[in-house]
């Protein structure tokens, strides 16, 4: 095909830009820059991977829908929040599973392991990066890579990681609603402040269990939906179904196979426009970012030794304060760790002896038998409801100490940036170095692993807390006199809850400072990245300077050919990317939208 060749020579001519922005970037002492360039972003469009990102809230049926379209129960999925880890779905001949940890070793697993390592229940799902399936799907072939999440609501401990990792290097969005409870609050904010930015052109919205509504019921909500995502997003793309009703009998209304003919579509026409553009976008931005920096070296060349090396000192001096500053957050970071701690610690100790001083009052309300039978249950249920709430606070609490410490770091990067834009940049060139730069660009944006753990431990936990309090209530329970059991319950039970709160308390303070420490990762990687990305640049262009300084014209030449060389792999780049889309038109009777 004629569309093919193009996307082939497209991709050829990217590749060409990025090499030759490498070369610049090595030869100018930008090595760091290069060594990216070859090891991180030509591999990225070499591979050709396009990932197709699942987002909703807990309990729409996100898993069951993934199942769906991929035509075998390959998820686990239930009435509560399953999905605990990041699942990335690739194409295999045969069904092949593995877990990515933390800890950087990769595990292959059998298929009866798999729920142990992707949901909540299964108790590993906290030191796990992410678990990749393979399953021999249609819709997978040709690289497409489909990126199931964890629920996007208040209560999850991977929003971060969503919304600041995979969110925007997704090539589509699938964003699920319930039709049962459609577009609430939650999902309107999370869409205008976490995904419409960075997702907003390649977002397809599913309306899912429609089979919960009568026809008129769901015209309504259709409506409705439509409407709210209108003042969102323009011209929202929206399919109604229920991935119930074609996984149980292949129901050819149920909505799936006007999805499945739209990304069928969507993947065989656009798949490749969208990676080139992304891929076009990227060595646009370095190339933006190498040409502000051979700015800095032109602007060396028009200043004899001494006044370099004083521009040069006051760069640095600025580069120090900056990187202190940062330094200084660790501090920050643990006190407000220890301070949260002892938040959540004095929550759950109020909560208990609240529960204590209600107890006997609820034993006495009811017959002895039903003591016997259901307070093991009550009392798991009162812990889980109450963990569940302070799960929320101190997710709050997590994510405003992240974008605090976000914002410090970008305020103290743009001070570098700025001194070095003052000192040794061009009046024409602006030197643009954030953390929105670093984030994707040079890979030190950390919070996407950030990964709190707060519903991972807040659901395993409270089923498992009675286990320690297990040999009391066993004792409580044996009795056989109805008066002995309220009296036995009375005196004995409120130390188990104690000694169950007491067991908790660690759970929490553990979560806290593995956020604490990743956070402290961040900012160690921040400071060090912003460091060696300025310094490599400024020692370079003083060593040609005392070593070259009677060649001051050449290099003026060199410098000038390097960036009018940038600049023109720019402008290209840019020209690229406006070919992709002008030859790519629907034909008129196969309309992408539905």
């Amino acid at each position: 095909m004629i569309l093919l060749e193009q996307h082939k020579q497209a991709k050829r001519e990217i590749v060409s830009r990025f090499q030759h922005l490498a070369e610049v970037a090595e030869g100018v002492g930008m090595v760091t820059l290069a060594r990216d360039i070859r090891a991180t972003r030509v591999p990225k469009l070499e591979s050709e991977r396009f990932h197709l990102v699942v987002l909703g809230e807990f309990n729409h049926g996100k898993s069951t829908f993934v199942n769906a379209l991929l035509g075998a129960d390959i998820l686990p999925t239930g009435i509560t929040p399953t999905t605990a880890s990041i699942n990335h779905v690739v194409h295999a001949d045969q069904p092949t599973a593995k877990v990515q940890l933390l800890s950087g070793e990769s595990r292959r697993l059998e298929p009866g392991q798999l729920k142990e390592w992707v949901t909540v229940a299964g108790g590993h799902a906290s030191e796990v990066a992410y678990v990749e399936l393979g399953f021999p799907s249609e819709l997978l072939k040709n690289n497409v890579v489909l990126v199931d999440t964890p629920g996007v609501n208040d209560l999850n401990e991977q929003r971060a990681e969503v919304t600041y990792g995979y969110v925007p290097r997704a090539d589509a969005v699938v964003f699920l609603l319930d039709a049962g409870q459609a577009l609430k609050d939650s999902e309107r904010e999370f869409l205008r402040s976490r995904v419409l930015e960075s997702a907003r052109d390649r977002l397809i919205f599913v309306l899912g269990k429609m089979d919960m509504l009568s026809p008129d019921e769901r015209s309504a909500v259709i409506d409705y939906v439509r409407g709210g995502l209108a003042k969102l997003a323009p011209d929202p793309v929206i399919f109604p179904l229920s991935a119930k009703d074609w996984a149980r009998a292949k129901d050819p209304d149920s909505g799936m196979p006007d999805l499945m003919t739209y990304l069928e579509r969507f993947l065989a026409r656009d798949r490749a426009q969208v990676i080139l553009d992304n891929a076009a976008a990227d060595a646009a931005r370095t190339a933006a970012y190498l040409e502000n920096n051979l700015g800095v070296r032109m602007r060396a060349h028009d200043m004899n030794v001494e006044e370099l090396e004083q521009r040069i000192a006051a760069v640095r001096e600025q580069l120090d304060t900056s990187k202190r500053k940062l330094d200084e957050l660790h501090v920050r970071i643990d006190a407000e760790k220890e301070s949260i701690k002892t938040q959540i610690g004095l929550d759950l100790e109020a909560f208990a002896k609240s529960f204590v001083a209600a107890l006997p009052q609820q034993i006495d309300a009811v017959d002895a038998n039903d003591v016997k039978a259901y307070l093991p249950a009550f009392i798991e249920d009162k812990f889980k409801e109450w963990a569940e709430i302070e799960g929320m606070k101190l997710a709050a609490l997590l994510e405003h100490l992240a974008e605090e410490v976000i914002q410090i770091t970008n305020e103290n990067v743009a001070a570098a940036a700025g001194a070095l834009a003052e000192r040794l940049g061009p009046e024409d060139t602006q030197v643009d170095i954030t953390v929105d730069s670093f984030k994707y660009d040079v890979g030190i944006y950390a919070v996407g692993a950030l990964g709190t753990t707060v519903m991972l431990f807040v659901n395993a936990l409270a089923g498992g807390l009675l286990t320690l309090a297990a040999p009391i209530l066993a004792i409580v329970l044996k009795s056989k006199i109805a008066g002995d059991i309220r009296i036995q319950a009375k005196e004995k039970v409120p130390s188990a809850v104690l000694k169950a709160a007491e067991a908790m308390k660690p759970h929490f303070d553990r979560c806290i400072d593995d956020f604490a420490k990743r956070l402290s990762e961040f900012v160690s990687n921040a400071g060090n990245t912003l460091y060696k990305g300025i310094s490599e640049i400024l020692d370079r262009t003083m060593i040609e300077r005392k070593d070259r300084g009677s060649e001051v014209g050449a290099l003026r030449a060199a410098t000038s050919s390097q960036i009018e060389a940038v600049a023109a792999a720019r402008r290209a780049l840019g020209q690229i990317r406006e070919r992709l889309w002008a030859t790519d038109e629907a034909p008129p009777d196969e309309p992408l939208a539905p």
